[in-house]
């Protein structure tokens, strides 16, 4: 039973996550209608790394998840 709680958790996690990406760049695309700014260095690389990161952070999720539900960890 307890293993099919954490699974439907990790389950209600991925979805918080997709959620949040989907706000993410929602409030992203909104912003492109301001204009051109002036960005600090630290908002420049978030910019342009945040595919990275965000591939990262999924793929990470994934497998620790798996990690876990297999026992692996």
């Amino acid at each position: 039973m307890l293993p099919a709680i954490v699974l439907v958790a990790e389950g209600l996690v991925a979805l918080w996550f997709l959620l949040f990406l989907t706000m993410i760049t929602s409030i992203y695309l909104d912003g492109k209608d301001y204009g051109t700014a002036i960005r600090t260095s630290v908002e420049q690389a978030f910019l342009k790394h945040i595919r990275i990161f965000v591939v990262f952070g999924i793929t990470t999720a994934c497998l620790f998840t798996l990690a876990e539900a297999f026992e692996l960890v």
